[in-house]
């Protein structure tokens, strides 16, 4: 998201400044194990599948919604980890992001999130296999929207890093800026939230629910996770890491974190078949000084 004032006001006089939230990238080289998928936004959109390489059948099968920038590929590290704890991963890139076709737009992105949800929801009925959503910083804010508007039954989902109004996100950045108070304010008039989650994460159906975000976070407040978790229904968690920056709280770099993913998810598969419309007491468990590299 960097120089975003500059993509704002270029892109507002086209017509379309809510592309200054994408920065897509492309492979070097189309990896011969992407498959393709049909999306209600116009667009043939790649994925890729990453099989459990410890559980057969897999544990469960996780679906990750990347970011604003990159693509699948440079972004998978956050979630391809999972396949070495007995879980089928599935990546996939947004209109114009790595060999998927069309032009970038939030208005894109949104259909083809509709277009996985309805995927992953034959795929849960034909394997019988739990099913969770990882979704992160701009793609937590497209997956909602999408999970809210057109609901799939899912197992647990993790939002890490995410925000609902990409106008609120604007003006953050924006004022952040040298004088941004003086100018943070255009972001209400150049941006808009018609495919953002902002007005819908009320809606979204009960489930198992882990907001993540890093205490240092300098791209997405964590205000801002802490705004989701506070709107969600049904059994949830927040946690708050330290000694990370926006959206790294799963790599490799933090093992004890990614432990703990795999400990949530595996509870929220046990927990499937238990109705999930309490908010859970211990909802903070892991603060601050647990949650740490």
């Amino acid at each position: 998201m960097k120089h975003l004032l500059l993509s704002v006001l270029f892109l507002y006089l086209q017509g379309c400044a809510n592309k200054a939230f994408f920065s897509p990238s492309q492979a070097a080289s189309l990896n011969p194990d992407i498959q393709w998928l049909s999306s209600l936004s116009g667009n043939t959109i790649a994925y890729l599948w990453i099989p459990s390489s410890t559980a057969t059948p897999a544990k469960g099968i996780v679906a990750h919604f990347h970011g604003n920038s990159g693509h699948m590929e440079a972004t998978q590290e956050k979630v391809n980890w999972l396949s070495e704890h007995g879980y089928d991963v599935m990546v996939f890139d947004y209109s114009g992001f790595g060999h998927s076709t069309g032009k970038v737009s939030d208005e894109a992105a949104y259909y083809d999130a509709i277009t996985v949800l309805q995927y992953l929801a034959i795929l849960r009925s034909d394997s019988q296999l739990p099913l969770f959503v990882i979704a992160t910083s701009t793609g937590g804010n497209i997956f909602m929207r999408a999970q809210a508007d057109y609901p799939t039954t899912i197992d647990g989902m993790v939002i890490d890093s995410s925000f609902t109004s990409y106008i609120n996100e604007a003006e953050y950045i924006l004022n952040k800026g040298f004088l941004g108070d003086w100018y943070s304010w255009l972001a209400h008039i150049v941006m808009r939230d018609d495919y953002a989650a902002k007005e819908r994460v009320d809606a979204l159906p009960d489930t198992d629910s882990l907001v993540i975000h890093c205490e240092g976070d300098r791209i997405v407040p964590i205000a801002s996770g802490e705004a989701i978790y506070s709107q969600l229904s049904g059994k949830k968690h927040f946690w708050r890491f330290s000694n990370c920056s926006h959206a790294r709280a799963m790599t490799n770099d933090f093992p004890d974190n990614q432990r703990r993913i795999v400990e949530w998810l595996a509870r929220s598969a046990n927990d499937r078949d238990m109705p999930s419309n309490t908010t859970d007491s211990n909802s903070h468990d892991l603060q601050l000084a647990n949650a740490s590299k």
